[in-house]
């Protein structure tokens, strides 16, 4: 009897095990320009716009790129240290993100994973 019990749990695991799928690809992803970056208390964070002008990322400030988000797909994206020093300021993403959110408007995301996109 106990290893019938016993034969049973461990399937249970198993097949529980199996059916965790990794849900990257239900992620959300969204695209657009890094217009500015944050580092405060060891947070890392990049205001990404969905479409903005090359004046507009010359010349703005954070309050321009507030405004800016208000008509558009806009967010702050948490990322690590590393993706950090290696994304500038008008590199255009491609961002994966979780399905938390911070933060209203700007909403403020975690990053899954961030590629550079050559335009």
């Amino acid at each position: 009897m106990k290893k019938i019990i016993l034969f049973i749990f461990i399937s249970m695991i198993i097949l529980s095990g199996c059916s965790n799928k990794d849900e990257k690809e239900n992620y959300p992803v969204f695209e657009g320009t890094v217009v500015f970056k944050t580092d405060e208390n060891d947070k890392y964070k990049f205001l990404v716009l969905q479409n903005v002008s090359k004046e507009d990322l010359e010349n703005g400030n954070l309050e321009d790129f507030i405004e800016l988000a208000q008509d558009q797909e806009a967010s702050y994206y948490l990322v690590n240290r590393e993706t950090y020093e290696t994304i500038e300021v008008g590199q255009r993403v491609r961002i994966t993100t979780g399905f938390d959110q911070l933060e209203p408007s700007p909403p403020i995301r975690t990053v899954v994973s961030i590629e550079k996109i050559n335009d």
